[in-house]
């Protein structure tokens, strides 16, 4: 008797298609809201994986559970997840596409292959990286980019590579207010030049100091090592 009961239940909440079902069910079985998220869950990635096109309604559906519950926790957790899942599956797209036919593919293109609906393919490019639910992409951005810096820092070390390790100092945000006092001018024995008036300066001139300078920084390098 047990078991059918069991089975006679998970029958009834996998039978839910619309968001009135999925509301008028968790307001009789509050309960139950736990097996609700688990079923959604189990929707959604089968949707993905058998590229269904039941993703924009299943998130409706768990929306739909936030609201009845009072419970952002699944609904923002889902958002994160689904926007990571799309991210990569565009952006994998974007990039082959172009590689092959060095042009930016079309919406429809994009839906055709990555198995997303326009609308979400469309809502995605969109808003960008501005997506309120993007935190996982901009985690993995982060650690890349600690990782990129630790690069640019290996490579001012082991080649006394001095226009490396400034960016290298500038993007880690090593540059602290101390040091951004004495970038204010440059100073050439007893002659001050301010930043805003070596600006001034005629193109043909600016592009000889640089030229002068990044020479001296290049033998300088040679000579050292």
């Amino acid at each position: 008797m047990t078991k059918k009961k069991s089975l006679q239940k998970l029958t009834k909440i996998e039978s839910l298609s619309s968001k009135k079902e999925v509301k008028e069910f968790l307001q009789n079985n509050p309960k139950k809201e736990g097996e609700v998220i688990e079923f959604l869950h189990n929707r959604l990635f089968k949707s993905y994986n058998e590229k269904l096109g039941l993703e924009d309604e299943t998130i409706g559906f768990f929306e739909t559970l936030s609201e009845v519950t009072n419970n952002l926790s699944p609904f923002i957790k889902l958002k994160n997840t689904t926007y990571e899942i799309n991210h990569t599956k565009i952006t994998d797209c974007i990039h082959n596409y172009i590689s092959n036919n060095r042009n930016f593919p079309m919406i429809h293109t994009i839906s055709g292959k990555t198995g997303l609906s326009r609308q979400t393919v469309y809502k995605h490019l969109k808003s960008g990286l501005k997506n309120e639910f993007n935190s996982i992409v901009k985690g993995k951005n982060e650690i890349m980019s600690m990782q990129a810096l630790q690069q640019l820092y290996l490579i001012g070390i082991q080649d006394r590579n001095a226009s490396a390790l400034k960016h290298f100092i500038q993007l880690s945000g090593g540059a602290n207010n101390n040091t951004t006092n004495v970038n204010n001018y440059i100073q050439i024995n007893n002659l001050k030049i301010s930043n805003e008036d070596f600006n001034k300066l005629p193109t043909e001139t600016i592009l000889e100091v640089e030229a002068i300078i990044s020479k001296s920084i290049e033998e300088g390098g040679k000579i050292n090592k």
